[in-house]
């Protein structure tokens, strides 16, 4: 009985031994290099068809649309225009939060306005520095709306059916933020923005879009490595003040048309 004892406690050992050796042994877990979501989670899918399945409209901005841009001087405000405007929206009117489009602006419409507008050397200056003296198409500026906030509503309801027959408008506030693409650089930009909708017939789905910044936004030059120089007037006033110009405020006058 002692040796059938001893036997069985020597038994159960070596198995411990050995499952002790095979898990000191286990291949190592290999390691990622691809991104490590490749496939989302059951959760996630369900997320993403849900956002997918809710009903878009398609608006074409018309060629009213405009950016207006304003530079600071001693002499007064400087302002130009972007008068070849183009772009598409994507609108979820039951969840504005999931709206996304783009914004083109022809760089070669640019023109000037204010006290420094008939220096023409100026206007050859920031034209040179947007590169729109060379062949072929001229450059041109972009603004990828990728994300909507501070939205006020979220969603936009249809217009009442006691305005039949009229134009009715509503209104939203909300902030764009997306990349805006200038000079071969890309940079996270946020736009404060008013829009209208106006309902022209349709009570459910609005025809027309128009918008506005709520105040204007501000783009650094030296991010986009866009360099002009000031006026001759402007360089003289303070000692080691930038002979360049710095920045510029942006807003824009958009309006767009229901694509049928």
């Amino acid at each position: 009985m002692n040796q059938l004892s001893s036997k069985a406690i020597r038994l159960v050992l070596l198995g411990v031994l050995f499952s002790v050796c095979a898990c000191a042994k286990k291949e190592p877990k290999p390691l990622r290099t691809k991104p490590w979501l490749a496939h989302p989670t059951a959760r996630a899918t369900g997320s993403v068809m849900s956002d997918a399945a809710l009903p878009a409209t398609r608006y074409a901005l018309t060629e009213q649309s405009l950016i207006r841009f304003e530079i600071p001087s001693k002499r007064g405000v400087l302002r130009g225009t972007l008068t070849r405007v183009s772009g598409e929206l994507s609108v979820v009117l039951s969840d504005l939060s999931q709206t996304r489009g783009e914004v083109r602006a022809d760089l070669g419409s640019l023109g000037l306005q204010g006290p420094d507008a008939n220096d023409s050397s100026l206007l050859t200056r920031a034209r040179g520095a947007l590169d729109l003296g060379g062949p072929g198409a001229a450059p041109s500026a972009t603004f990828a709306v990728n994300e909507l906030r501070d939205l006020s509503p979220a969603e936009l309801e249809p217009a009442p059916q006691s305005h039949a027959g009229t134009p009715f408008t509503r209104r939203a506030r909300l902030t764009a933020v997306g990349n805006l693409l200038l000079h071969g650089f890309r940079v996270v930009r946020r736009a404060p923005l008013e829009v209208e909708f106006g309902f022209v017939g349709d009570r459910s789905t609005p025809s027309t879009l128009l918008i506005r910044s709520g105040a204007p936004f501000v783009v650094s030059l030296e991010t986009h490595a866009v360099r002009v120089l000031r006026p001759e007037s402007q360089r003289k006033p303070k000692t080691g003040a930038s002979s360049t110009l710095d920045e510029v405020r942006v807003s824009v006058e958009l309006y767009a048309r229901k694509v049928e």
